[in-house]
């Protein structure tokens, strides 16, 4: 064999090795980069139970339109959740089985959002809230979020380091459909922030530290009564003027309860006849809907 020969052999060896190392190195550096992406703490979800979890709302628009859609992983579903009819309002949760953080969360508009009959369906005001077991706290809250657009999401970051077990969003205005309000996926992230690395300030001349001035958070809640307005599975309907006790009581039933689980209700200046007091059970899988109207008595 020549020595020509045998120096081109060497390199083309060299130069094998190289593009075998590089096949292993770029795997890495992709890995690198997809791990620093907030991870979706909620599972995607194929019924309101599974496979972990629970998802609930305040009402449905029917049964293809389930709470848990808007936590199926499906980013462009035409589906997802809806309210009920008529009611352009309400609220969603996730309850997770363990408390856990959450300081971030992302919003996808439904696909079909581009239709005439559909583009404002999406929320306008709203609040992100957690339940402490006696309330629900507001974490975050937006006013006149109008510019959504099909397949791109809002992503809304706050600052919260305690731990809950539920989060709900609750939808106080759409941006004008009057029908109902809809969304098509829904994810909830604990981001960590880095820590920088302390400056040396000079000692001559030391530089004020600026003081965050916190932002007021509107309370969504109000007025000392309310009328809390309930739709039977069997087409009934029930109203009740209740104290804002009362409303939460019925509230904190109705999150916890399950199946034929019962309530009762007071029913005050309805009672007729020569009854001392009047009480009205309502059963937990019969209620479709309910709605709470505040005011503050005169």
């Amino acid at each position: 064999m020549s020595k020509s020969f045998k120096i081109i052999f060497s390199s083309l060896s060299v130069l094998l090795i190289i593009a075998a190392l590089s096949s292993f190195v770029s795997p890495l550096s992709t890995s690198a980069e997809e791990s620093s992406a907030p991870k979706n703490l909620i599972p995607s979800m194929t019924s309101n139970d599974a496979p972990l979890g629970h998802a609930t709302a305040s009402s449905i628009w029917a049964s293809r339109h389930q709470p848990f859609n808007l936590f199926n992983g499906i980013k462009d579903d035409a589906y997802g959740w809806a309210s009920s009819q008529t009611k352009p309002f309400g609220w969603i949760a996730y309850e997770f089985d363990s408390p856990v953080v959450i300081n971030q969360f992302a919003l996808w508009p439904r696909s079909d959002i581009t239709q005439d009959a559909y583009k404002n369906e999406t929320p306008k005001d709203f609040t992100f809230d957690a339940w402490d077991g006696d309330t629900w706290i507001v974490l975050h809250s937006e006013i006149n979020v109008s510019d959504w657009q099909a397949n791109l999401e809002k992503v809304f970051s706050f600052s919260n380091e305690k731990a809950y077990t539920k989060y709900r969003l609750n939808i106080i205005n759409n941006n004008g459909l009057s029908g109902f309000t809809a969304l098509g996926e829904m994810e909830m992230y604990h981001t960590v922030t880095a820590t920088p690395e302390p400056t040396t300030l000079p000692t001559s001349s030391p530089t004020p530290i600026p003081t965050n001035v916190p932002t007021p958070t509107p309370d969504v809640s109000s007025g000392d009564r309310a009328l809390l307005t309930i739709e039977l599975s069997t087409g009934a309907e029930k109203e009740y003027d209740l104290s804002r006790s009362e409303v939460n009581a019925f509230l904190n039933w109705y999150d916890s309860a399950s199946g034929s689980s019962s309530f009762g209700i007071n029913k005050h200046n309805n009672n007729k006849g020569p009854f001392s007091k009047r009480t009205e059970y309502v059963i937990h899988d019969k209620i479709l809907t309910f709605e709470v109207s505040e005011y503050t008595a005169q």
